[in-house]
């Protein structure tokens, strides 16, 4: 699993560069990550590909193991005599390899300022970080709640691991529960 600190930084210093895309690691966080930032408008596109680049809107997208192809049917003893059968290939294309899987992200800027500013870290593994429903209402009221939870700015959005799966804070708000504080974008 690619730490959540790679990809805070850089999602954050491709945005100090001005780079219109780019790839991050693909696992299950980060996915999450980049569609609550995709969803609160920080980046205009979120999409699956390989290090070549985003794979085709057409494309099919392989979320497990290839599966064997069904059997087709045999021919007919009268079509015996013919050279070739009358089967129709079937060729299985094989899923590609997860550890070359990316995420695309198409970031986003208004008038050449990049829409996210800041995107840190807040638990890591030295320190983790948990928020109850309490804290969390602090938080959203602009309100410190604690030593290392500041109370929300504008325009900030700040992302949960919750038993509801990476939410934003406004969701775990609606669900009344807590867990724990993983990052925030601004």
């Amino acid at each position: 699993m690619a730490p959540l600190y790679h990809l805070c930084s850089q999602i954050q210093n491709s945005f100090k560069w001005q780079l219109r895309r780019i790839a991050v690691p693909n696992s299950k966080p980060n996915r999450a990550i980049c569609q609550i930032l995709y969803d609160e408008g920080f980046v205009s596109s979120v999409a699956l590909g390989d290090e070549t680049g985003p794979f085709p809107a057409n494309a099919p997208v392989f979320t497990g193991l290839a599966t064997s192809p069904s059997p087709q049917p045999t021919s007919t003893p009268s079509s015996s005599s013919s050279a070739t059968p009358n089967r129709k290939s079937a060729l299985v294309t094989p899923p590609p390899n997860p550890a070359r899987l990316r995420i695309w992200l198409d970031l986003k800027y208004k008038h050449s300022r990049p829409v996210l500013s800041r995107m840190s870290v807040v638990s890591k593994p030295s320190r983790r970080v948990y928020a109850s429903l309490r804290e969390l209402q602090a938080v959203a009221a602009a309100r410190r709640a604690g030593p290392l939870l500041k109370g929300q700015e504008v325009g900030q959005i700040t992302i949960l691991d919750t038993p509801y799966g990476i939410i934003e804070l406004k969701e775990a708000l609606k669900q009344e529960v807590g867990g724990e504080v993983l990052c925030i974008a601004v």
